[in-house]
């Protein structure tokens, strides 16, 4: 057995060079991947043009010998390397459809390859383990369809699979051409945004394990010609680049760049970024995956936007049938900014005598009736209110009409917040108004209808009577957002008051339970910076998902909706006191 010193790399077995010239009289030069014990992902084996990188070690949980594995990976590779076509161009793709073309460009050599050689197919089939029943999540169903297309035996009832399959096969008479692929995997990927399957990009890898990480089949943003040279030496350069950061990562040098070893298709999604297109200004923010437990880091994107201008008539017209609501809180406030000294009675212990509870408490004694011991009182002044932000969720559920209401929910939240607003504008410096919106985790839209310090004027009233709602409910992502401006606030306590239907989602996440822990998370986060979050859910069934982000005690569920407005001025009144 051959020992190698620390500061030799470790090569892969030898043999693989030969393996790949006796299929198909090509030569290789094969490099290893640097062993890194801190991935977020595994590696896959890689290859640009006729250079081959290799794992220098043995994956955790690939089956069989490594020897058999590095031969299967070289078999791959090579089949890419004979029936290979062009590079694929980025342009618009999105990054799982990327990840989709290649799989089914890995499907088509490996079917060309099976071809001319049977036992190939026989070298790979260990390594697909997907089953049929598996979770419905991208990285499952990517590896049902890889299997699908590999064995023709293989049954999976779920209808994007079986598509998948039968668009792969109907194109058999095309093989030899990989120009299909991208139709193709545009619309199945289409197809899995419709489904509302999330696809994340950095967790992606590839299946089976021998398989490559798919940087060969596209092209870099900075090659220009497709004669091969510039192509060669610029994907060699930019993997080389990779391994030396990586074993600088390893060594713990503090100069060593982030991973940049993802996926292709996160490769891609950043190609696309740096060819041109026109980013708006985002605030970035870390979600928590509770699978992983862990934060990704810089994950979403919230992008504060203009509120369109309604008029500001309706909000008048809306505070008049609410009269009593809103006076009741104007009383309240105005004790809250006074400050009285209140006297608290009946006490086992206080700073003066409770003296009709001590005059009660004699008599007692002398009538040799059981006397009540609590016979002092203290003076106590009430706390100065809260700064507080109202976050109202604008996801397209609030354009419903709740069952015995006559206007839409949308309208009650403008009219809550419109309560609020007018009662303590005159009393409360700090209050804030805003809403928010999502369309994936990089589009968290953000809207201030009234912001701390900024007048209740004709121009507020204006952009809420502007208030719309659509799309979907990133709750965590807004929960941060509101958190980080509501604990710049120099009062002593802080409140961030959420108005939502409780169920957070988004057109990018199929696990129920992704966005309940993230928005979980961003409650503790904004508790950790001194601010309180206390719910109000408008879906009396979604109990347990509120319960699961604020905490027992920290929600109220309306069972009647169209008191909204009155909730609201009493959910204040009780938190301030």
């Amino acid at each position: 057995m051959n020992t190698q010193s620390e500061n030799v790399e470790p090569q892969p077995p030898g043999g693989v060079s030969s393996f790949v010239r006796a299929l198909w009289g090509i030569d290789v030069r094969v490099r290893s991947l640097p062993v890194t014990a801190n991935e977020f992902v595994a590696r896959r084996p890689r290859f640009v043009a006729s250079n081959l990188w290799l794992p220098a070690s043995p994956l955790a949980g690939v089956p069989g010998r490594f020897s058999d594995y590095l031969f299967a990976a070289c078999a791959h590779i090579s089949a890419h390397l004979r029936f290979g076509a062009p590079r694929f161009l980025i342009k618009a793709l999105k990054p799982a459809q990327v990840a989709i073309i290649s799989l089914l460009e890995d499907a088509r050599v490996e079917r060309l390859a099976s071809a001319r050689y049977p036992g190939l197919s026989r070298l790979w089939a260990p390594y697909y383990e997907a089953r049929a029943d598996g979770a419905k999540t991208s990285l499952s169903l990517l590896a049902r369809l890889a299997r699908a297309l590999h064995d023709d035996s293989f049954v999976d009832h779920d209808s994007w699979v079986q598509k998948g399959r039968q668009l792969f096969l109907e194109r058999r008479a095309e093989w030899h051409d990989s120009a299909w692929c991208r139709a193709i995997g545009s619309a199945l990927g289409n197809d899995l945004g419709q489904m509302r399957v999330q696809f994340n990009a950095k967790d992606y890898t590839v299946q089976p394990a021998y398989r490559d990480d798919n940087i060969g089949l596209w092209q870099f943003e900075q090659e220009q010609t497709e004669d091969g040279t510039q192509l060669e030496s610029e994907g060699v350069r930019r993997i080389e680049s990779d391994v030396l950061t990586s074993q600088q990562r390893e060594r713990g040098d503090p100069d060593a760049s982030p991973a940049r070893d993802g996926s292709a298709s996160e490769r891609a999604s950043g190609l696309r970024v740096q060819a041109g297109a026109k980013v708006e200004s985002a605030t970035r923010y870390a979600e928590w995956d509770y699978v992983i437990q862990r934060e990704r880091p810089a994950f979403c994107s919230v992008k504060e936007r203009p509120v369109a201008l309604g008029d500001a008539a309706r909000i008048a017209t809306a505070l008049s049938r609410h009269a009593p609501a809103r006076k009741r809180l104007e009383r309240s406030a105005l004790r809250l900014a006074n400050r009285r000294p209140t006297q608290v009675r009946r006490l086992l212990d206080g700073d003066r005598l409770d003296l009709p509870a001590a005059i009660a408490a004699v008599v007692a004694h002398v009538s040799a009736a059981p006397s009540d011991p609590r016979v002092y009182r203290r003076v106590r002044f009430q706390l100065e209110p809260p700064a507080l932000l109202l976050l109202l969720d604008l996801s397209e559920s609030l354009n419903a009409v709740p069952p015995g209401a006559s206007t839409t929910l949308l309208e009650l939240a403008r009219t809550a917040s419109a309560i609020l607003a007018t009662s303590l504008s005159g009393v409360v410096s700090d209050l804030a108004i805003h809403g928010f919106s999502s369309n994936g985790r990089h589009d968290v839209g953000y809207y201030r209808f009234k912001d701390f310090d900024q007048p209740y004027d004709e121009l507020a009233r204006a952009r809420l009577a502007g208030m719309r709602a659509n799309l979907s409910t990133r709750l965590g992502t807004a929960l941060r957002h509101g958190g980080q401006a509501l604990a710049a606030r120099g009062a002593k306590r802080k409140l961030l008051l959420v108005v939502t239907d409780g169920e957070p989602s988004d057109i990018d996440v199929h696990d129920q339970q992704y966005l309940l822990f993230d928005a979980k998370q961003a409650t503790i986060c904004n508790r950790r910076q001194g601010v309180a979050s206390f719910c109000v859910g408008l879906d009396a069934n979604a109990e347990e998902s509120v319960k699961r982000i604020f905490g027992a005690g920290n929600y109220s569920l309306l069972d009647e909706l169209g008191s909204l407005p009155q909730r609201i001025t009493q959910l204040y009144l009780r938190l301030s006191a």
